[in-house]
């Protein structure tokens, strides 16, 4: 059975290819164009099909999500189709025209979708209780499933106040000045570690009209109106207690509807999985994993990125009863052949030498930042050590060097770290792991200083054996300095989608203030080697 899944609408968009259960092939639209969160998705559709392991004349299924761009698939009856939708469907069945073949097609409800790749990170135990929680979907802000006997059902919709979902970090990245594109939860959740709880601003948020929700004239009223009071002035002090007293609300609600739940069946649920965008906020994922006592399934691509996976998965494993195989997190792309990363290198006048981990390692004990690339890129925002740059946490400085002169970040926004699994093991005796970087911990002082945010905490990607470059390459950097972590964050320059191709990376980079270039078993130094 071979599967085209898309995302073909909206933000975010891309486009994955499954053969046999196993997700073969699948690539953001960003990372081919460096544009973030870019909707054009023909361009993916294009790349995808015309992959040497994709067999475009023999796909048996397409599945895309909702919404769903006409113009790139011809589905005879998709005004029927979104009003089945409309009316609570959780997918449709019908054909679409695919190169000029007619090919049954499965439209997956955004939510749904979501709600799947979600459920598969849960191996889809019965039981599995998912949130998804965004700032839009095709009907909700949020929603509740539970996995049952191989059904994905809908048991709630929109169970979480204003302030409990996407809109709400939106609404209050608009308020602060940050405007509202996809991009702001992220860059305001960061503020909530420099304040704290205020009960003042507490109360005036949850008295906010619920409707502000569906009536964007409402809310807008209401913006105006916060924008004016004091306890809302953007300046940063003022900003920081609003963020940090919006975040302990939105902890709390996911919190309380999950519990309700939890209590309502009298406690007989399996896993508990979060979809949706806002399944990558750390502060309430953490939250919930500690309140809970059990794992907490997140998928590495919980935003919109993931519906190319999460529409073949819904169709796959609840259409046609064959669930896929666990999905890689290194499934952007593929790798990229060495000929085009030494033309790359040539271009921008670089000799390559063969990769050398001590070195590198002591490169960046002395200080020295590395641009790495390894494989197929990571699935979702995060930087999991395959398009990542790298630095030494116990160089003072490097948080700033690193997050504002190379990536032109936000100065007070923190830089996240990739540490071995035994070595979190040994320091964290009982902790679960994070292999997507979606979890924070309470990070001892002096451990790993310049990844260590101003609240103590830092976001710690735990990585296994089974990627031994990276694992290789952190035994190393600890036998030089005693530092069992480094420094891992996105390789992309500022203002731009994660780097794809080596010649992304020296794109960005070249001119810049990084030492190293890393691609695969090979490297190259930006000047002289140190």
């Amino acid at each position: 059975m071979k599967v085209l899944s898309l995302h073909s609408a909206g933000h975010d968009t891309g486009v994955g290819y499954f053969e046999d259960g196993r997700l073969v092939f699948a690539i953001e639209t960003e990372r081919l164009t460096r544009v973030k969160h870019d909707h054009r998705s023909d361009i993916a559709l294009e790349h995808v099909l015309a992959q040497e392991c994709v067999d475009a004349d023999g796909i048996d299924l397409v599945a895309v999500s909702t919404p769903v761009r006409s113009a790139l698939l011809r589905i005879p009856d998709l005004d029927h189709a979104m009003e089945r939708i409309g009316a609570g469907a959780p997918h449709h069945r019908t054909t679409c025209d695919l190169l000029g073949r007619t090919v049954d097609c499965v439209v997956v409800t955004h939510e749904v979708s979501h709600a799947a790749l979600a459920a598969h990170y849960a191996d889809h135990e019965d039981g599995t209780l998912v949130l998804v929680n965004e700032g839009r979907g095709q009907l909700t802000r949020s929603s509740l499933f539970r996995v049952e006997d191989n059904r994905l059902e809908w048991i709630a919709k929109d169970p979480l106040p204003w302030y409990g979902n996407g809109f709400g970090w939106t609404a209050i990245g608009h308020l602060l000045g940050f405007g509202k594109s996809p991009s702001v939860a992220g860059k305001v959740m960061a503020l909530g570690g420099y304040g704290q709880p205020d009960a003042r601003i507490r109360e005036q948020l949850t008295a906010v009209d619920p409707r502000v929700m569906h009536d964007l004239e409402l809310a807008e009223r209401v913006r105006a109106e916060l924008a004016g009071r004091p306890e809302f002035n953007p300046e940063f002090e003022t900003a920081a207690h609003v963020v940090a007293t919006f975040q302990e609300l939105f902890t709390e609600a996911v919190h309380a509807v999950l519990d309700r739940h939890v209590t309502r069946t009298g406690g007989g649920v399996g896993p508990i999985a979060l979809g949706g965008g806002c399944a990558l906020n750390i502060v309430a994922n953490s939250s919930l994993r500690e309140a809970f006592g059990r794992e907490i399934a997140v998928p590495p691509a919980c935003g919109d990125a993931g519906h190319l996976a999460g529409a073949g998965v819904y169709a796959l494993t609840y259409v046609l009863g064959r669930r896929p195989e666990p999905l890689s997190v290194y499934a952007n792309g593929t790798g990229e052949a060495r000929t085009d990363v030494l033309a790359a290198l040539d271009t921008a006048g670089l000799k390559a030498v063969p990769y050398d981990g001590p070195v590198v390692a002591r490169l960046l004990a002395d200080g020295g930042v590395v641009a790495l690339t390894e494989g197929a890129a990571e699935l979702g925002p995060r930087a999991l050590g395959h398009r990542s740059l790298l630095g030494s946490p116990a160089v003072s400085g490097m948080r700033k060097r690193m997050s504002e002169k190379l990536k032109q970040r936000e100065w007070y926004r923190p830089l996240g770290a990739v540490m071995r699994d035994e070595r979190f093991a040994e320091l964290y005796p009982g902790g679960r792991p994070s292999p997507y970087m979606l979890f924070e911990y309470q990070l001892p002082e002096g451990t790993a200083p310049q990844a260590r945010h101003v609240n103590g905490t830092c976001r710690i990607q735990t990585l296994g054996a089974d990627q031994p470059l990276l694992h290789s390459l952190l035994a190393s950097f600890e036998a030089e300095t005693g530092v069992p972590a480094l420094i891992n964050t996105s390789l992309n320059g500022p203002g731009r989608a994660i780097a794809h191709t080596a010649r992304h990376v020296l794109d960005d980079f070249a001119d810049s203030d990084v030492d190293l270039f890393v691609f695969d078993d090979l490297m190259a130094y930006r000047g002289e080697p140190r």
